[in-house]
């Protein structure tokens, strides 16, 4: 319920007075602000225009909670939410709190407490869509940044546990901006239209117009694989970098990591690095001639070989000199553990982690996590490893060398998960 909602029953039952019920706003049950926004937001529905014209106040959805004007309905199940928006509010001048991250778009939650779980699909103030969520109440937002100047509609879908964020293309069309993850929202839950500033000492407005909510479509859907990217100081952040139907091969950073090249259907393709739309891939030659890459399974001083091993019907991290000596293992634990890759300054060990119960070749696609931890003498520091991507793969994810020049960045491939 509301923050406004809650206060009109109870000012309602302390005089005496029947609560009245929240008044349908379109196609949605009620709204008010989530979070404690400094300027109350509010939402009205132009039914001529088919339009949503919605305020909110706020200083961010983001970290451990959020401040924002929501719309919503309930809903349970899976769900295809798509909406053409635009801000209705002049930009704020370039380097104003609210220039680059001010957001609208569709939202979904599992309650409407500032920490609640949440998927969104968010359009923002510069030429950058984001598929933003927070895996359990209280803990930290994620998101997958989406670089695209095509930014006129937005679609969230959520399939089983997974959700996906679709763009338009220069063609006009949606399309799938790749990127997707696991994210258990339990039960019936609350989705609409949400809008804040990252501004507290402002308001922002966004018309929405076109919203349309349908069941996903689940036959006939091609098989997806997404490059991305993160920074080893940021494991809130990631960036998808292209998106195709089918496999991307051997993807490689150039010399000087400002772009990539990966294959695809036979071909190489050359995609800049900082995010999907800013240029079309460029085809630069056939499949077999592959950017040579150095084998980051090995130390750069060459004093130390990192692969995986099985130890008791478990896929463990070992590390041993180039002659076999000195081998011991560096991971522990109940998960499956392959590809290690280690950062060209030799301070980062990157790795996927599998299920206990994941097939022990690791050849099925699954869910798999993406694991980063620092070395230190040529061990890895399992106790500071960290989480830094849940993406659905296996084959193809890791098995390249995945770090930028600099080491401060490191790739990784995720797929599709199969339609129910």
């Amino acid at each position: 319920m509301a923050m406004r909602t809650i206060r009109a029953v109870m000012f309602a039952f302390a005089f005496g007075a029947v609560p009245a019920l929240a008044e349908p706003l379109g196609q949605f049950t009620d709204h008010g602000d989530i979070g404690m926004p400094k300027h109350p937001g509010s939402a009205t529905y132009d039914a001529a225009a088919g339009r949503y014209r919605v305020t909110g106040g706020g200083a961010n959805m983001w970290a451990d909670h959020d401040d924002f004007h929501f719309v919503w309905k309930k809903m349970s199940g899976d769900v295809s939410a798509t909406t053409d928006l635009v801000f209705h509010s002049p930009s704020p001048a370039p380097g104003a709190p609210g220039y680059v991250h001010r957001k609208g778009g569709i939202v979904l939650r599992q309650d409407l407490d500032p920490d609640s779980v949440y998927v969104d699909a968010l359009r923002m103030g510069n030429q950058q869509l984001s598929l933003q969520y927070r895996e359990v109440k209280g803990g930290q937002t994620h998101l997958i940044w989406i670089n695209t100047p095509h930014q006129g509609t937005v679609r969230l879908e959520k399939i089983g546990d997974y959700a996906y964020l679709s763009v338009p293309g220069p063609d006009g069309k949606l399309h799938h901006a790749g990127g997707s993850f696991k994210l258990k929202i339990k039960g019936p839950y609350y989705i609409g239209l949400g809008v804040c500033p990252h501004d507290n000492n402002v308001t922002e407005t966004v018309d929405f117009t076109n919203v349309r909510f349908a069941a996903p479509t689940y036959g006939g859907r091609a098989a997806e694989s997404t490059l991305q990217t993160m920074g080893v100081d940021n494991e809130w952040e990631q960036t998808a970098v292209v998106n195709v139907e089918g496999a991307i091969d051997a993807p490689a950073w150039s010399a000087d990591g400002k772009s990539f090249t990966y294959g695809h259907g036979g071909r190489r393709y050359s995609v800049p690095a900082d995010g999907m739309e800013i240029a079309a891939p460029v085809q630069t030659g056939p499949g077999a001639a592959k950017t040579m890459a150095r084998n980051s399974g090995v130390s750069p001083d060459g004093q130390w070989v990192y692969f995986s091993a099985a130890t008791d019907g478990q896929r463990k991290l070992w590390r041993a000199h180039p002659d076999g000596s000195g081998r011991t293992q560096v991971t522990s634990g109940s998960t499956r553990d392959w590809e290690p890759r280690v950062s060209p300054d030799g301070k980062w060990l990157v790795y996927l982690a599998y299920g206990a119960s994941a097939p022990v070749d690791r050849m099925t696609r699954s869910d798999v996590e993406v694991r980063l931890a620092p070395i230190t003498g040529g061990t890895p520091d399992e106790s500071r490893m960290r989480v830094m991507a849940k993406p659905f793969g296996g084959p193809g994810t890791l098995d390249f060398d995945p770090w930028s020049p600099d080491g401060k960045n490191f790739a990784f491939v995720s797929a599709r998960p199969p339609g129910p």
